[in-house]
């Protein structure tokens, strides 16, 4: 892994209540990738997948929808076609994908099987017995595939990302009496323990130090205030886990995923956006106390 000294070093401070990003995500994988070992890139390239399922989704949906309304989701409603997002596959990439999935051919050179995979599952709607929605489908496959990530980190990021996700749905689930196994997704300790656990807990609170602060995002009836609040547990997760990781591609995967919450949140109708933010800072500086070791004088 290569030390990317300068690069981290010059890049413009962030914080969790900027009004603007310093940059947009895209613009700052434009500046650094030339810089990156190939390995580093690899790393890189995982935030652009995520990209690249939201597109194939999008596509696979564009393509139902031109066809017939009876297959498409039902609890989705779609008027528009979904905006493309960069990522690592051009459009003409994943229609090669599926037109190979329905030819019946191997997966096309440099795409990532489980998303053949998921193509495949679309095709004849396995994924109905496999998740609540294809969406969820889908995930679950991406979590698996980036969760074999060489680099720590990345694994890390990925499976918090999914135990946050999965015990806020579980929370759901059990208040609705909804089908735990179904709408629990991946194959992980968590997971499983989510689905076969009856304990209040499921087992977690004293396995994962994070817990309870997820199980505190479900007290807020308001989706978008519960929403930023998860984004500024995500946000501290990625400050806590590249603290003593200075100069190393983590640092810059971390950077990225804080601009694109910058941008997620600066999207937001404004006036909203501040009562949202004054409300959120003003328990937060109640909660918080910063450690003595890291006071200065």
């Amino acid at each position: 892994m290569g030390n990317y000294y300068y690069i981290i070093s010059g890049l413009p401070d962030i914080s969790f209540d900027d009004s603007k990003a310093a940059l947009s995500a895209d613009e700052f994988r434009t500046e650094v990738y030339e810089a990156l070992s190939g390995a580093d890139r690899k790393v890189m390239d995982m935030l652009l997948l995520e990209n690249d399922c939201r597109n194939l989704l999008g596509l696979l949906r564009s393509d139902q929808a031109s066809l017939t309304d009876a297959t498409l989701d039902l609890h989705r409603t779609y008027t528009e076609p979904t905006p493309m997002l960069e990522g690592l596959f051009s459009v003409e990439q994943l229609e090669e994908l599926v037109s190979a999935v329905k030819a019946q051919d191997k997966c096309p050179a440099g795409i990532p099987q489980f998303m053949y995979r998921f193509v495949q599952e679309y095709q004849d709607e396995s994924w109905r017995e496999l998740a609540g929605f294809a969406e969820d489908r889908l995930w679950a496959l991406f979590y698996e595939y980036a969760m074999q990530a060489d680099n720590e980190f990345v694994r890390s990021w990925y499976r918090f990302n999914l135990d946050v996700n999965n015990i806020q749905t579980a929370i759901t689930a059990r208040k609705y009496e909804l089908d735990m196994q179904k709408v629990i997704v991946g194959q992980n300790d968590t997971a499983q323990a989510l689905r076969t656990s009856g304990a209040r807990d499921w087992g977690l609170s004293q396995e994962l130090d994070y817990f309870d602060d997820v199980v505190r995002l479900l007290d807020e009836d308001e989706l978008a205030y519960r929403e930023r609040k998860a984004d500024m547990l995500r946000w501290n997760w990625l400050e806590e886990h590249t603290f003593f990781n200075y100069f190393g591609v983590e640092r810059l995967f971390s950077y990225m995923v804080r601009l694109g919450i910058v941008e997620r949140w600066t999207t937001l109708d404004k006036e909203k956006g501040q009562q949202l933010f004054r409300k959120l800072i003003g328990e937060l500086k109640e909660q918080t106390e910063v450690p003595a070791e890291f006071k200065t004088n």
